[in-house]
């Protein structure tokens, strides 16, 4: 984990595929640990629902999803923030719930999603509290996906943690909305991390249209949806360099995005904007 302030993140952005928790699985791995192979990093945030595999459609995917973040921190010895999975509860309460592992594969912590979103608002329960974690003396956030359209919940979390994580799968019904969405999340990220001072990772899934066939409670199901690729690193304490203040995929590209983050840099640009007036007073 980072020394000297500093922390190395990763924002994953795959190409994920719905329905197939065993081929991401597979991906994702192999991303990393080519990734670390050359680089070695601290902390990566992965896509909401990186599985692919609400729990309507089997309950038993998200606890099996739950175990593999476990292993791939420890074959890779990176901290992870889970993405989030679907996940029913034994007492079948069913939350979009992120779970944060420490590089050795211990389970820190796990947030639920506060803000549910399209047919999330029907069969999920909504989170009550703020996810912060701390890793190896990093204070991290996590908010995932429509979360972050709620300004509030990215406020109160000034002063009380050094970086924001948002796995998020930013879907939308038509491919005529890929760009929009897209051009919208990276807007979103940058004006969350200069509102609050602080650096902004977001994980999301790569552009892909994505078609599935299923039987729901016995019932066919068939549904086509679009990812947009939204994946970004805003890091504040770069400004004025625009270059290196957002970090981005191209449009059409998965991969990972790599920053180092200089966490005394960041806390620079956050009394910057206190001794102006564009944050509140620290506690």
């Amino acid at each position: 984990m980072p020394t000297a302030r500093t922390i190395r993140v990763l924002a994953a952005q795959p190409a994920l595929r719905w329905l197939h928790p065993m081929p991401n699985f597979h991906l994702l791995r192999q991303m990393l640990e080519q990734h670390v192979a050359a680089a070695p990093a601290d902390l990566l945030v992965l896509p909401e629902v990186f599985n692919g595999v609400p729990c309507d459609y089997d309950p038993l995917a998200g606890p099996l999803a739950r175990r593999f973040l476990a292993t791939l921190a420890r074959a890779c010895r990176v901290a992870i923030v889970g993405g989030s999975i679907d996940y029913q509860d034994d007492d079948g309460t069913r939350r979009n719930t992120c779970f944060v592992v420490d590089a050795d594969g211990n389970e820190v912590g796990a947030y639920h999603k506060r803000v549910l979103f399209g047919p999330e608002q029907g069969g999920r329960r909504a989170g009550e509290t703020a996810g912060i974690f701390e890793l190896a003396g990093v204070r991290v956030a996590v908010l995932i996906c429509a979360d972050l359209w709620d300004p509030s919940l990215a406020r109160e979390l000034i002063d009380r943690v050094d970086l924001l994580c948002v796995p998020a799968k930013t879907t939308v019904a038509s491919e005529s909305h890929i760009s929009y969405a897209r051009e919208l999340w990276w807007n979103l990220a940058l004006t969350r991390a200069m509102e609050t001072g602080l650096p902004v990772v977001v994980g999301d899934w790569a552009t892909a249209r994505h078609e599935a066939h299923a039987a729901i409670d016995g019932v066919r199901t068939h549904a086509v949806h679009y990812t947009s690729g939204g994946s970004s690193i805003v890091d504040p304490g770069r400004r004025p360099d625009f270059d290196q203040l957002q970090m981005r995929l191209p449009p059409k590209d998965a991969g990972l995005l790599a920053a180092t983050l200089d966490l005394d840099a960041v806390a620079r640009f956050r009394e910057h904007r206190r001794a102006v007036g564009l944050l509140p007073a620290a506690p």
